[in-house]
């Protein structure tokens, strides 16, 4: 009789299976290392005696509750997994899913959808449920007086459109016959302890509603469930990098500041793909820090006490508020505590404090009214620091054991005197070679190179944006890709603003750029952008629409990522022979098939 390998339910591999999937392991990119683990996952859940997730035939005709993550920095995305795993342990039927993959127009026949969304931009909802959004405010939306639902949604007070997808969606279902289950809830950043008491209150409401609901094991439909990432290191738990280079990367007389910075990751167990994010925690500049608090007569020794750690005011304000954004609400406490009538004038007109937000950052407001707080006060009127979002600009099959980023440094002028960013501040100025920086990946599956190497892509992007393009030629190269690649690139001069120059001219000579069309809007009398050279090239374009292209776009959201659109559109108007509405359905379509992603700031 054969040896047969002794099964271990936590590791049930034999020593030869381990070492055939190692030398596998060592063979295969990201992207298929992906595709293999979904196709395990298939097998597995195909095979008879995995049980984990099996339904008997009546809980297969329970209602599930359907919970959608619309996610734009990563925040909807884990608590929609916290929730899916709250309902598991309480004995919930449940399925968690991405906004992008979600099969909207089947929504009149979900019993209960709970939806966790973000707002970007001006009041928009993140892009990955810009089709459902689209779908759910038109006219084609389904009646759903059978449907129970709730929102929470995710924003920031600062903004004046707070929460406003979250708003929208919150409407649209009850005007579409929609059942409340509980009252939408809009959460700023500081959500944890909102979101904790929503969800207990959400799953008490879930329990009343038995004749709609019937308690059963947790079931996940797996053709199209969320997969949330895998990184041991997260938002809560980062990682410590450490900084290999810090170069700016435009020129001397460039009206912009760009920095390129390599992190070293040799010691970190850290995947990424080209399309993530890189998150950062940044300190506030000390300088900075100390001003405020010799501003408003507080001692830099003192104590205070945030969720149960005794630290130093100094340290608080280092690392745990922010302190270079304004807002209405600091503005108005502060007007309060000063009882300065020039603060209490700007307070009392809209207009007026929406100018003064936007134009006098909190340490000029202090330098201007100073006054006499305890610390206590202090951290009062301000918001906890959060991480900024960086797309990452390298490819791991490129560069093995490091993460670039492409940071442009915000700065404003006023009154004479420039203002900097916190994180690009932080990121340009106070770190050198060999400092530490804390890191997690911030997974974005919204923004993937094709599958297929064939596919031909069309990416169009106008300063920083430029980074994840960088990141997709490096793993276009080393997967010996066959497909076509066309960059769009803008920015204001050739001479001072090319990022990335040399690469690119690099790529065009291999061969692996097939075309790059280049706009500098201050190189020349008229202003020439990216949208000016897409509708230059309008027939070839829609020539690789044709082919199977897909188009990314990447940079700022408000201004440049809506003119792109228009000239999309209006070169599928124009060579398809479509009014305006067909062609917004033509791009949606596009949209929907994965063939046109944005990632937009």
């Amino acid at each position: 009789m054969k040896n047969q390998n002794k099964f271990d339910p936590v590791f049930p591999l034999s020593s030869e299976q381990l070492n055939n999937l190692k030398k596998l392991e060592r063979t295969c990119t990201n992207i298929q290392s992906a595709w293999l683990s979904g196709y395990f996952w298939k097998i597995a859940n195909q095979t008879s005696n995995i049980t984990s997730f099996q339904t008997n035939e009546s809980e297969k005709n329970d209602p599930v509750i359907t919970i959608i993550s619309a996610s734009q920095t990563g925040n909807a995305k884990l608590l929609s997994k916290r929730l899916y795993e709250y309902f598991n342990k309480n004995n919930k039927i449940s399925r968690l899913i991405d906004a992008m993959d979600y099969k909207f127009k089947k929504i009149k026949n979900e019993k209960i959808l709970i939806l966790i969304i973000s707002t970007q931009g001006e009041g928009e909802p993140p892009e990955e449920a810009l089709s459902f959004y689209k779908f759910i405010m038109s006219k084609n939306a389904p009646n759903l007086n059978n449907l129970y639902y709730s929102v929470f949604g995710l924003g920031d007070t600062s903004y004046n459109l707070f929460c406003q997808a979250g708003k929208d969606f919150d409407k649209r279902f009850k005007e579409l016959g929609g059942n409340s289950l509980l009252d939408r809830f809009d959460a700023d950043i500081e959500y944890e302890d909102n979101y904790n008491k929503w969800s207990q209150d959400l799953l008490q409401s879930i329990n009343s509603k038995e004749k709609i609901y019937k308690s059963s094991v947790s079931y996940i439909d797996q053709e199209n469930t969320l997969i949330l990432s895998k990184n041991h290191y997260t938002k809560k738990n980062p990682a410590e990098g450490i900084i290999l280079t810090n170069q700016k990367i435009t020129g001397r007389n460039s009206k912009k500041d760009v920095h390129h910075i390599e992190i070293d990751i040799s010691n970190l167990n850290i995947k990424y793909s080209p399309g993530d994010a890189l998150g950062v925690w940044y300190k506030n500049d000390s300088n900075l820090v100390k001003n405020i608090l010799e501003l408003l007569s507080i001692n830099i020794s003192e104590t205070i006490t945030i969720k149960n750690d005794v630290i130093t005011i100094f340290d608080a304000l280092q690392n745990h508020f922010e302190l270079t954004n304004n807002t209405k609400n600091i503005i108005k406490s502060y007007a309060n505590f000063s009882k300065n009538k020039f603060l209490k004038d700007i307070i009392s007109n809209d207009s007026d404090l929406e100018n003064y937000t936007i134009n006098t950052p909190l340490i000029k407001m202090i330098h201007d009214h100073p006054l006499k707080l305890s610390s206590q006060q202090l951290i009062g009127l301000l918001r906890p620091l959060t991480p900024r979002l960086y797309s990452i600009s390298s490819s791991q099959e490129e560069i093995d054991n490091e993460i670039h980023i492409t940071v442009g440094v915000v700065k404003k002028l006023i009154s004479g005197h420039v203002y900097l960013g916190g994180a690009s501040g932080y990121l340009s100025q106070s770190l050198k070679s060999d400092d530490i920086i804390k890191i997690f990946i911030q997974t974005n599956d919204n923004f993937r190179l094709p599958i297929n190497k064939n596919t031909p892509i069309i990416m169009i992007s106008s300063g920083t944006g430029i980074a994840p393009f960088r990141a997709f030629m490096q793993q276009r190269d080393n997967d010996n890709a066959d497909g076509k690649n066309w960059l769009f690139f803008g920015n204001p001069n050739f001479t001072e603003d090319f990022l990335y120059q040399v690469e690119w001219q690099k790529y065009i000579k291999k061969g692996l750029i097939t075309n790059m069309n280049l706009a500098w809007s201050q190189d020349q009398k008229n202003k020439i952008y990216v949208q000016d050279r897409i509708r230059e090239n309008s027939q070839e374009i829609w020539s690789w629409i044709e082919e199977g292209a897909q188009i990314y776009v990447c940079g700022n959201a408000s201004k440049m990522a809506k003119d792109v659109e228009k000239a999309l559109l209006d070169i599928i108007s124009h060579n398809a022979h479509l009014n305006l509405e067909e062609s917004q359905e033509f791009l949606n379509n596009l949209r929907l098939n994965k063939r046109y992603k944005r990632d937009v700031y």
